[in-house]
C-alpha cells in the first residue's frame, strides 16, 4: 500500500493521523486514574469505580480487546506484603533483566532469542520468539526494536503471502554444534551467503530446516496488533504494511476448515513445541489464529478499512465460537492440545483464559493448571506429557526428548501472571481477587528466586530443580540452553511492569 505523505518525507498526513486516533470509548477507558491513598475506604471505593468501568466496557465492541490486553493505564492499589529480602530479590532481577534484554537486539535487524554470540539462536530473528517479546516488552519499552523485527519478517514475505519463521545471519543448525558451532556457523554464513550469494541474511519458511512452523502468521499478526495498540510506531507500521498482513492472513486461511474456521495442521512439528509431532486442529495455533483475526479487525477499523474490518469481525466470531466449542473443555476448565484430545495444553489455556474467558472461567483454568502442571520450577507444557514415539526423531537422536515435553519454560509461568492479574482486577468476589493478587506477586518472586539461584533467565529448567536442563549423549553435552532467553526476559519484565504499575510490588 502506498502511503499518503505530508510535507515532509516519512510523515503521516493529517487525514492518516486522524484515522489512527482511538475511539471515544477507548479514550474514556484509558483516562481512568487512581491515585494512591492511605485511606482504605477511599481506596476501596476507587477500586470499585475502576471495576465498574471495566464492566461497562464489556458491552463495547472493543471490550474483549481492551480487557484482555496488557493494562493500558495505571491503577495503583495496596501493595502485597513482602519481606525486605524478597523486595530486594525482585528489584535486583528486574534490573538485571532490563540490562540483559538489550543485548538481544541488533538495530536494523531485530531481536534474537539469545543474547550471546556463542549461544544457539544468536543473530537469528525467530518470528514466534520476537512476536511473544513484542507483546510483553518491546512494543512499549523499545518500539524501534519491535519495528525492526517486523520489518525484517515482512521484507522477506513470499509472493504467496507466507512469512519466514526465521531470518538468520548465521546458520542455526551449524550454530548448535557443540563447541565449534558458533565460529563455524558465522564463517560458513559469510562465505556462502555474503561472499558467494551477496545476501546479508537468509529467510526460512515452514517445512524447511526440520521445522513445520505453521504458527508463524498468527504469531506475527498478534505482534503487529499489540505493537499497534502500544506505540505510534506501531500505528505507522500497520498503515504501511496492512496489505502485507492481509496477504499473510489469506495464506494462512488456506489451512482452515471452511465449516468451523479452525486451522488443520498437517506438518508434524508445527508450532513452538516443535520437537513434538502433532497434527490436526491444535489448541495453541487455533487460539492464536482467533486472536490474530480479532486484532486484524481492530486495526482495520482504526485504519478506516471498514469492509476489511467487517469481514474479519465475522470470521473472528466464527473461529472464536469453534475454539470455545471444540478446543475449550468447559466442564473441566482447560484448553485442549487439539480437538478430541483430553490433554491439557498449558500455553493454549493461558492465552485462551487471557483473551476469551471471563474471570470466573479463568479461575477454573488456573485451578486446573495448579493441580496438573505446576512444579517448583514453574508450569509444564502438557498434561499428560507426550509418549516417546511422538517425539521428533531429531530430538530423540540428541537425547532431547524432554525439551518441550517435560522441561519447564519460565516464560510460560511469567505469562500466566497476566491471567492472575486479570482475575485479581475483574473477579466479582473480593476474596478471589485478593487470592490471585497475592499469587501473581508470589509467582514473580518464584521466578526471581529461580533466576537468581541459576544465575540467569535460562531457556529451560528441570521441573523440580533450579537447574538449567542441558542434555548429554554418550557423556558429551549435546545441548546447552541459552542463559538469558528472550522469552524468559520479556515475559518476566512484562509481568514485573504490570505489577509495578498496579502498585502491588
Amino acid at each position: 500500500m502506498i502511503m499518503e505523505r505530508g510535507p515532509k518525507s516519512g510523515e503521516l498526513s493529517p487525514k492518516q493521523k486522524e484515522s489512527l486516533e482511538p475511539s471515544e470509548d477507548i479514550k474514556e477507558f484509558e483516562e481512568i486514574r487512581i491515585e494512591k491513598t492511605a485511606d482504605n475506604e477511599q481506596e476501596t471505593a476507587k477500586i470499585e469505580r475502576v471495576r465498574e468501568k471495566i464492566n461497562e466496557s464489556r458491552d463495547s465492541k472493543d471490550s474483549d480487546l481492551i480487557e484482555h490486553m496488557r493494562l493500558r493505564e495505571i491503577y495503583p492499589t495496596a501493595p502485597v506484603q513482602l519481606s525486605e529480602n524478597d523486595k530486594e530479590i525482585i528489584s535486583d532481577i528486574s534490573s538485571q533483566t532490563q540490562e540483559r534484554i538489550a543485548r538481544n537486539y541488533q538495530p536494523g535487524f531485530g531481536v534474537f532469542p539469545s543474547a550471546g554470540p556463542k549461544e544457539n539462536y544468536y543473530e537469528q530473528v525467530w518470528s514466534r520468539d520476537f512476536a511473544h517479546a513484542v507483546g510483553n516488552y518491546f512494543a512499549q519499552a523499545n518500539p524501534q526494536a519491535a519495528k525492526d523485527s517486523l520489518e525484517t519478517v515482512f521484507k522477506n514475505q513470499r509472493e504467496d503471502g507466507a512469512l519466514p519463521y526465521r531470518v538468520e545471519r548465521r546458520y542455526a543448525i551449524t550454530q548448535a554444534i557443540p563447541k565449534i558451532g558458533p565460529k563455524l556457523s558465522k564463517a560458513l554464513f559469510n562465505l556462502i551467503q555474503v561472499k558467494l550469494k551477496h545476501k546479508t541474511e537468509k529467510a526460512l519458511y515452514e517445512g524447511e530446516s526440520f521445522n513445520g512452523a505453521e504458527d508463524t502468521v498468527p504469531a506475527v499478526t498478534m505482534a503487529a496488533g499489540e505493537f499497534f495498540l502500544d506505540s505510534e510506531k506501531g500505528k505507522e507500521f500497520a498503515t504501511e504494511h496492512f496489505d502485507q498482513m492481509k496477504k499473510a492472513i489469506d495464506f494462512f486461511r488456506k489451512k482452515t476448515d471452511p465449516e468451523d474456521g479452525l486451522a488443520i495442521i498437517k506438518n508434524g512439528n508445527p508450532d513452538w513445541t516443535e520437537t513434538i509431532l502433532r497434527k490436526g486442529k491444535l489448541g495453541f495455533i487455533n487460539v492464536c489464529w482467533a486472536r490474530s483475526l480479532r486484532l486484524m479487525e481492530f486495526m482495520a477499523r482504526r485504519l478506516k478499512r471498514i469492509e476489511d474490518a467487517d469481514a474479519y469481525q465475522k470470521e473472528y466470531g466464527k473461529v472464536k465460537k469453534s475454539v470455545l466449542e471444540k478446543i475449550y473443555n468447559k466442564e473441566e476448565g482447560y484448553f485442549r492440545a487439539k480437538e478430541g484430545d483430553d490433554r491439557i495444553d498449558t500455553v493454549a489455556s493461558i492465552f485462551g483464559a487471557l483473551y476469551f474467558l471471563n474471570p470466573e472461567e479463568a479461575v477454573r483454568v488456573e485451578e486446573n493448571l495448579e493441580k496438573r502442571v505446576k512444579h517448583s520450577s514453574g508450569l509444564q507444557n502438557f498434561s499428560p506429557p507426550y509418549s516417546r514415539k511422538e517425539i521428533f526423531w531429531v530430538a530423540r537422536l540428541g537425547n532431547h526428548e524432554g525439551y518441550h515435553n517435560e522441561f519447564v519454560w519460565p516464560w510460560v509461568t511469567c505469562e500466566n501472571i497476566q491471567v492472575k492479574i486479570k482475575i485479581a482486577l475483574q473477579h466479582p468476589d473480593e476474596k478471589v481477587r485478593n487470592k490471585y493478587k497475592q499469587e501473581a506477586v508470589d509467582d514473580l518472586l518464584q521466578m526471581s528466586q529461580l533466576f537468581k539461584q541459576a544465575g540467569g533467565a535460562y531457556e529451560i529448567f528441570r521441573p523440580d530443580e533450579p537447574i538449567p536442563a542441558s542434555t548429554k549423549t554418550l557423556g558429551i553435552t549435546t545441548y546447552t540452553p541459552p542463559k538469558n532467553l528472550l522469552g524468559s526476559l520479556a515475559a518476566y519484565q512484562g509481568a514485573y511492569g504490570q505489577l509495578k504499575k498496579l502498585g502491588w510490588i
